[in-house]
């Protein structure tokens, strides 16, 4: 078979793999997908143990508006395919001396604790002011640069006024707007899912507080899983064959371009281009041939910086929330919060969990809920140097903080994700949960245009590939990219 005449192969069955191949099919080409895992939906499903619906990664959706858009592009009605929830309390955080801040729409904002009506008219004006200041900018992000493919001049073009605003770090901004110390906490423990300190997190990052006041977060009805799984159902639609349980050894190389690829069982697919979802990372230091590494890929799998790792731990039983807040933080004062990203000996003094049934019912039994938080990782250079008796640790440690917080809990079962869990089962390179670090120059993501004719990249190691909506755009760039290129 000539590669002319072979389909497009789609490595990964993930948000952006699944995006792909649906933008392939609608635009008529031949497409199959190869997945290693027994599942479709990568970081963005869900896996049910003993009744208890849990989540393989993703843990709810910002920026719905993007997401339909995304649909809308594949002709797919979000709101039909996925009914979303929105997440009536958020975000919830307490402090030491007792204060507890309430983070959701501007109205909803609110503190608890001494002077709480005039603290919590200070944070109304804090955020207030954060959104009209970043509104510009945050609309020129998720309407003209995010949906589209990266260009840097084009990026310059359109964000060069509010470059200024962009400079310094998360820490400096926060205090811009808020001289209290407890609404610095607040504020900064919304980005404790970068596994960076606010000191070195970049300002840019405070775009996810924008998303929270200006569209709220959501979940769909059945889980993270729900939004892969409509994708699934109109690919089966389309025809498109999904091979699950099938390992891509190498991509093949042939007279300087993409022949195919070799699957671990030994059975070799020609194939026209292919579209690999998995790490950049991956793609250069495991899939290709050494000699066929192009010098540009190379490098930024050299210099790319890694985002953090950490252990899932996920809990269904008899677990009665002290609010109905969907996150819960426990933290210190924002100059602090950078040391509960790292492992501690002891039971941990600040906590931070989400309660996913507390919004959907239904992904627990009656009566019964599930909890899920993320134990630190540090000190290691590799997923492998992470062993089975650390994460035991690390779970009795973290379980034994939250029954102090929810002194009723009784757990019924426990699932957890290492490292190695993440990089053998989730096929995430080294275990690191976003691919490249949050906040990282967009110039260190690998694009989606390879230098080796028909190789195309998408999924976390693109840009954007970070979040649920941008997953899903990488997917799409990188198929629109293939497309672009046989015309």
């Amino acid at each position: 078979m000539s590669t002319r005449s072979a389909p497009t192969i789609v490595i990964g069955a993930g948000l952006s793999g699944l995006s792909a191949a649906l933008a392939l099919a609608r635009a008529g080409r031949d497409v199959t997908v190869i997945e290693a895992t027994c599942g479709v939906g990568g970081c963005c499903s869900n896996t049910t143990v003993d009744g208890y619906t849990f989540n393989n990664g993703a843990v709810y959706v910002a920026l719905p508006s993007l997401l339909r858009r995304a649909f809308a592009r594949l002709g797919l009605d979000l709101d039909d395919e996925v009914p979303l929830i929105p997440i009536t309390q958020p975000h919830e955080t307490h402090l030491d001396d007792g204060t507890v801040v309430h983070l959701g729409s501007l109205d909803a904002s609110r503190v608890e604790g001494s002077q709480a009506a005039l603290r919590s008219m200070q944070l109304r004006d804090g955020l207030g002011k954060l959104q009209r200041d970043w509104q510009p900018l945050y609309r020129r992000l998720v309407d003209d640069i995010l949906p589209h493919e990266l260009s840097t001049m084009r990026t310059l073009a359109l964000l060069w006024r509010h470059l200024p605003k962009m400079s310094g770090h998360a820490d400096r901004l926060i205090r811009r707007y808020f001289a209290d110390s407890a609404l610095q906490a607040s504020v900064a423990s919304m980005l404790l899912y970068t596994g960076t300190a606010p000191q070195r997190l970049p300002a840019s990052q405070l775009i996810g507080v924008l998303a929270l006041l200006d569209e709220g977060f959501h979940l769909p009805r059945r889980g993270m899983g729900a939004i892969t799984a409509a994708l699934h159902r109109a690919l089966h639609s389309a025809g498109v064959e999904i091979r699950c349980g099938s390992k891509v050894e190498h991509i093949e190389v042939s007279r300087g371009a993409v022949s195919g690829v070799l699957l671990d069982s030994g059975e070799r697919m020609a194939a026209r281009d292919v579209i690999a979802t998995c790490a950049g990372f991956s793609v250069v230091n495991q899939l290709l041939p050494p000699a066929s590494r192009p010098r540009a890929m190379r490098r930024l799998a050299g210099k790319a910086p890694l985002s953090h790792r950490a252990v899932a731990i996920q809990l269904g039983g008899q677990i009665a929330p002290t609010s109905g807040a969907f996150i819960v933080n426990h933290v210190p004062d924002m100059t602090r919060q950078g040391d509960m990203h790292r492992v501690t000996l002891d039971e941990p003094r600040w906590l931070s969990w989400t309660s996913p049934s507390s919004v959907s019912p239904e992904l627990a039994p009656a009566g019964k809920a599930v909890v899920e938080l993320f134990a630190p990782v540090s000190g290691i250079s590799r997923a492998q140097e992470w062993t089975p008796s650390m994460t035991t640790h690390a779970v009795e440690r973290h379980v034994a903080a939250l029954q102090r917080h929810l002194p009723g809990m009784r757990v019924e079962t426990i699932r957890t994700l290492d490292p190695q869990d993440f990089a053998q089962q989730r096929h995430l390179y080294e275990g690191a949960l976003y691919g490249i670090a949050p906040g990282a120059n967009p110039a260190l993501y690998f694009p989606h245009r390879t230098p080796l004719p028909g190789l195309y990249l998408a999924g976390q190691t693109t840009f954007p590939g970070f979040g649920v909506p941008s997953a899903m755009y990488s997917g799409l760039q990188a198929a629109e990219g293939l497309l672009a290129a046989d015309c």
